[in-house]
């Protein structure tokens, strides 16, 4: 099959190239090397994303906030997942401006552990009614498996909130908990209406698997 390399972003050609070079190593079957081909991309992307906005922070002089605020907001994402924009631009400086935002914050707000409960009120009742958020291009199928990604999601902040409240550091409590608060609202219905993307995707196969 002749690829046309040239019409593809640079993402795609390396992660093609690399499932390439993997299926001729192992000779996988279509279905498998598209499956290793997306994974590559998306893996590259979030790559080349993750090093663009910690740059950016190193830049701006506040790089451990906003590494942070990042490692927060994925480990709460694995389980909530939520929306996505719809071009990597779009999502790489839409992300990046809050987590600097948050980053700049944390050297100026005192926070305390009221501020946290506070905060934590908020993102627990938003993942007990929103989560698992899932998008278009990945809905996620099965009553069953939502409801373990809600639990897991749930266990995720309160583990998120015990860890805050046991820690002093200022800077430490305020970047986990915005954080996990930023992820909290990425699931939200209004959230997706304003992405201009569809939500509980989900339904549209509900009639083939419950």
């Amino acid at each position: 099959m002749e690829l046309n390399l040239n019409k593809k972003s640079l993402e795609e050609r390396i992660a093609l190239k690399l499932a390439i070079q993997i299926n001729n190593n192992t000779e996988i079957d279509n279905l498998h090397f598209v499956k290793v081909k997306y994974g590559l991309e998306v893996l590259i992307i979030n790559l080349s994303k993750i090093f663009l906005i910690l740059i950016m922070a190193e830049v701006l002089g506040i790089i451990k906030g906003t590494l942070l605020i990042m490692l927060s907001f994925t480990f709460l994402r694995r389980y909530a997942f939520g929306v996505h924009a719809k071009s990597s631009i779009k999502c790489t400086s839409i992300t990046s401006f809050f987590f600097f935002i948050g980053g700049f914050i944390s050297k100026y707000l005192i926070m305390t552990n009221d501020k946290v409960f506070l905060i934590f009120f908020i993102i627990i009742p938003l993942l007990y009614i929103y989560a698992p958020a899932d998008t278009e291009a990945r809905p996620l199928l099965g009553k069953k498996f939502r409801m373990k990604l809600k639990i897991k999601s749930l266990l995720s902040a309160g583990f998120l909130m015990i860890l805050v409240l046991c820690i002093n550091n200022s800077v430490l409590k305020f970047c986990i908990s915005y954080g996990a608060l930023c992820e909290s609202i990425t699931i939200t219905p209004i959230i997706y209406k304003l992405f201009g993307r569809g939500y509980k995707n989900y339904e549209r196969y509900k009639k083939v698997i419950c």
